[in-house]
């Protein structure tokens, strides 16, 4: 039981963490750290808000999460980094490409690869069922 709270309390830091310096570098901050009290205070007055209870959490989490972030998240994202990619794969191959390993989008956008493995993977699910 312990394990689950140390664990929780890791990955509410790590995620508070990239949230504070995704802010900062966004809005440019030069002190991230300045960040800190405001973005509590907004994470403490939505946690309050949105789940009453433990049952209203558990409901929220199982019936609204996966429509309003899993889908758009794992399919509608990587979709549409994918029809970019293929775009600008094709307005620079109309171009010449100076690329040591060629043009193609992998190669060029690496981070591609990961924001599609979520997509290849409910794929393969949904062929082999």
């Amino acid at each position: 039981m312990i394990a689950l709270v140390i664990v929780g309390f890791v990955k509410i830091s790590v995620f508070f963490y990239a949230v504070i310096v995704g802010l900062s570098t966004l809005f440019k901050v030069k002190r991230p750290s300045a960040l800190t009290y405001p973005v509590g205070t907004v994470i403490l007055f939505f946690s309050l808000t949105i789940a009453s209870n433990f049952q209203e959490h558990l409901k929220e989490g199982l019936t609204i999460m996966p429509v309003l972030l899993f889908i758009p998240f794992h399919l509608v994202i990587p979709f549409t980094l994918l029809c970019i990619a293929f775009i600008k794969h094709r307005i620079k191959k109309q171009t010449r490409c100076s690329h040591p390993n060629g043009c193609s989008a992998f190669v060029r956008y690496p981070l591609l690869q990961m924001q599609l493995l979520p997509l290849f993977f409910l794929l393969a699910l949904a062929v082999k069922s």
